[in-house]
């Protein structure tokens, strides 16, 4: 299910809420997947979950990374995979840190 709702985000143009600057966008993505706030609807974490993957879908895809929502049975353990391809082509993302909002 995750995967089907990822490739709908994907295609429904989130263009109005993205920059120009992929990178940008995953880092910005990154930092409100991070804030945990106990209040928070199931819904909006889910919301960030797949604006997180969808700024990582493609920012890999504009450096040639393989990376496609089918891959993401298991989000963490894809984003994970991403992520280190993006390290190793020198992309270094800020640390993961849990915070309460």
């Amino acid at each position: 299910m995750y995967r089907d709702l990822l490739t709908q985000a994907l295609g429904n143009g989130e263009e109005g809420h993205r920059s120009d600057d992929l990178l940008a966008d995953l880092v910005e993505s990154r930092a409100r997947l991070q804030v945990t706030d106990t209040a928070a609807p199931v819904t909006e974490a889910l919301a960030r979950e797949l604006s997180y993957d969808g700024a990582l879908i493609r920012l890999c895809a504009s450096l040639d990374v393989r990376a496609t929502p089918a891959w993401f049975e298991n989000p963490e353990r894809e984003r994970a995979r991403l992520e280190r391809e993006l390290s190793r082509r020198g992309i270094r993302l800020p640390a993961r840190q849990l915070q309460n909002a």
